[in-house]
């Protein structure tokens, strides 16, 4: 079987995403799977070590390769993430098949058919992604309008959009406790903590955050969040915690992410990840393979 190479004519279309996906789906469908990343782009040393920790991977190769230096196995299905570009030197090279990853925008861009149209037969077609539910069949009657031909659709989706709690942190600059085992999870549902006190426990029950941010000054508000179960707070401000607020946390594990940074500069230094930290985490690799449930795998290959 030939290799498969996930290609994007742009950065940050979602190949990784993609190529997760695929190598999950058919190493569900009983087959091995080695998934490397080539060479080029910012987040290719990021993506060479995700690879290496998937279960799936048989290949443990945590750092990018060169696409003269891939050894294609027959026992192995091999997926390969090109860097963002032009992709047909490493196709021709490999002797791969090739899946074009786009972006969703309205309207879709316009050399999309060029772009697949260079490849020539070595072009499997396009994946769409971050597509918004109710534009679904609008986008694939856009493309097939333009002569795109569509493997998949991909729905956009909070939870693949949203960084880890590490990411977070660093972000922040955060001073931690209790990180390490939380590190990689996925932060989706955040809130900033209510202004007045009385209602708050029952506020943050309502909206089940999985992280609040709240002004180091409000005591009263961190442990309204701590009884009400949310499993982690961002506080903000500086100012040192009250023992009772950090003695609580400790005896629950956990996490508290204490910044310099007041409340409004918090949420404009974490706008900017959501939607542009890398693939990372079991949550989103079950997330994903849910989404192409309907990807037919054999247009792959």
């Amino acid at each position: 079987m030939p290799p498969l190479l996930i290609a994007a004519p742009e950065s940050l279309s979602g190949k990784t995403t993609v190529a997760v996906a695929i190598g999950q789906r058919f190493k569900d469908a009983g087959r091995t799977v080695a998934l490397l990343r080539l060479t080029g782009g910012d987040h290719a040393a990021d993506d060479a070590r995700l690879f290496a920790g998937l279960a799936f991977n048989v290949s443990r190769r945590a750092e990018p390769v060169q696409a003269a230096d891939v050894a294609i196995a027959d026992e192995h299905f091999t997926l390969i993430e090109a860097p963002a570009g032009d992709p047909r030197q490493a196709a021709e090279r490999l002797s791969a098949k090739t899946v074009v990853v786009v972006a969703y925008a309205d309207p879709l861009p316009a050399d999309i058919p060029s772009f697949c149209e260079a490849m020539g037969d070595s072009c499997a077609g396009v994946i769409i992604t971050r597509v918004p539910s109710r534009r679904l069949e609008a986008t694939r009657a856009a493309a097939e309008g333009i002569g795109v031909r569509i493997v998949a659709l991909v729905p956009e989706d909070r939870l693949l959009a949203a960084p880890s709690l590490g990411a977070i942190a660093e972000a922040l600059e955060a001073e931690t406790s209790f990180l390490d085992s939380a590190r990689d999870n996925i932060i989706d549902r955040p809130i900033i903590s209510s202004i007045s006190v009385d209602p708050a426990q029952g506020y943050f029950a309502d909206y089940n955050p999985n992280v609040v941010i709240v002004r180091g000054d409000k005591p009263d508000q961190q442990l309204g969040a701590l009884y009400a179960g949310v499993p982690c707070l961002i506080i903000t401000g500086g100012l040192p915690l009250l023992s009772y607020v950090e003695e609580r946390a400790q005896e629950e594990e956990i996490p508290l992410l204490k910044t310099h940074y007041d409340t409004v500069a918090t949420v404009g230094r974490l706008e900017p990840l959501y939607g542009a930290t890398p693939f990372s985490g079991q949550a989103k690799v079950e997330r994903i393979v849910q989404l192409t449930s309907d990807l037919d795998l054999s247009s792959l290959v």
